[in-house]
Formats: structure tokens, sequence, C-alpha cells
């Protein structure tokens, strides 16, 4: 009997063991859980509106359902050039993401006066002093100020080079473009092909903006086509202008050859759009 009965009390010494060891596991597991918080999106545009309420709202998610009200920090990063209580006001009077959820909501609300055509950028910064909390990520938020445009301004037009691009030579070839809306209420879009002088290239899709009687066109889009690199074309400070109740006529000016990165020299280039 003695042999069995030492076999047994072995065997019941080492579940206790065991499952002391399982416990402490869990309980450190459980313990040391790390929550991370994160930006939803990383950037986003808002269109600031004369008379509109002009609210923009940021999702931040957390990686967990929480147990308790996990509270974090929104900063504004210096690379700003939107400026807090001018450009835009932060809403919330409290950040934080509620116990038993794995979302908060930020608030952004934009100010049309000081607003910009150029657009101006919002970025905020991610952080919390909670131990079991890691926030990471920015979030860039483009306020850019938007005026009604009454006409459609899509369709066919016909495209005519009024100012030349590189090397005295249109950037764009003439004839019947299609404009179509982009990405915005305010971006148009169009294909042409570029610089019909220096051969046969591909189509490429140009963008701009209708801002306030301004057009504006954005830059880095680039061509295919240059000196060894791709050209870009991009904006001038001069820009084109168009009547936001007559999409008849228009005209586009843009860089060619921006900063003069490709062919050693940025040009002033311009378009004439006239509806069919």
């Amino acid at each position: 009997m003695k042999p069995i009965f030492k076999i047994l009390s072995l065997v019941f010494v080492l579940g206790i063991c065991v499952s002391c060891d399982r416990d402490t596991g869990e309980t450190d597991y459980l313990n040391n859980r790390t929550n991370t918080l994160f930006f939803a999106k990383t950037s986003g545009t808002i269109l600031v509106e004369d008379g509109a309420e002009n609210i923009y709202e940021i999702v931040v998610g957390a990686t967990a359902n929480t147990i308790e009200n996990l509270p974090y920090t929104i900063t504004v990063d210096d690379a700003s050039t939107a400026v807090e209580n001018v450009d835009f006001t932060i809403l919330n009077s409290s950040t934080v993401v509620n116990k038993n959820n794995i979302v908060s909501t930020i608030r952004i609300q934009a100010d049309f006066e000081n607003a910009s055509v150029d657009g101006k950028k919002l970025i905020l910064n991610l952080t919390s002093t909670d131990a079991n909390v890691s926030a990471k990520n920015s979030f860039s938020l483009e306020l850019i100020k938007l005026c009604p445009i009454d006409a459609p301004f899509v369709g066919e037009y016909q495209l005519t080079t009024t100012v030349l691009g590189i090397f005295d030579t249109p950037t764009f070839t003439d004839g019947i473009v299609t404009i179509e809306v982009g990405d915005t209420p305010t971006d148009r879009v169009f294909n042409v092909t570029p610089y019909p002088a220096f051969g046969a290239f591909p189509e490429i899709s140009f963008t701009f903006s209708l801002i306030c009687n301004n057009v504006v066109v954005p830059g880095f889009q680039f061509t295919g086509v240059g000196c060894g690199s791709s050209t870009s074309l991009g904006p001038v400070v001069e820009r084109g202008t168009y009547n936001p109740a007559d999409d008849s006529q228009f005209n586009i000016k843009f860089a060619d050859d921006e900063g003069g990165a490709s062919c050693g020299e940025e040009v002033a280039a311009e378009i004439l759009l006239t509806k069919l």
C-alpha cells in the first residue's frame, strides 16, 4: 500500500502545482494587457462653407473592448498651418473612450471667415498617459474654403493652349476633353495627352479645383514624360478664374515642370476651356 500511496500523493502535488501555474499565468495576462488607441483614418478634407455648421468628426478607435474609461490627449502638431481658435475649434469637452466601447469621436469646427482657398492643414497627434494604453499615429485634416458653384462645369470642352509650356511647346494636346467631377464637389478632372510635340504618349489625368472664383491646380501631377525624370504640373501664383454661374468658358493657369525638377526650368502655362 505504501508505494501506491506515495504515487497518489505525488500526482496530487503535481496537480496543485500545475493548477497554480495556470492561474498565475492567466492573471498576469489580464493585468498586463495593453490596449492601443489609433485614428481610424490618417487624413481628411473639410470644405468650409459660408453659413454652414462646418463640423468634421474624427474617429479614435481601440484595439479591444474597454473594461474601463480610457482617457487620451489630442495635441496640435507644430507643423499645422491651421491655428486653433482662429481657423478651427475642438468642440469636445473631454477625450475618452468610454468603457464597454471601442470608439470615440473628436469634433472639429472650422471657421469660414479665416478659411483659405489654398487650404490650411491641421495635424493632430494622439497620446495617452495611461500605463496600459498605447496611442499611436497622427491625423491630417485639410480645411478648404468653399463658395457655391451654380453651374455644373462638366461635359465636353474644347481645350486650347493660350500660353506654351516648356521648350515653347504645348503642355497638352489641343482638342476635345471631357470634364468630370473629382473626389470633392469642387474638384474637376479630365484626361489629356501631354507634350504632343515630343511624341505619342499615354493620356494623363489632370485635376483642378473651382474654389471661390479661383481655378486652383494641385501640385505633383506627374506627366510620365520629361528629361530623364517625369515633369510634374502644379500651381502658380496667378491663377485662372471662372464665373460660378457660367461654365461656358474659363481658363487654367499652371506650372509646367514644377520647380524645374526635370527639365531645369518651371514655366507658367495656360489653357482655355470652351464648352461645346
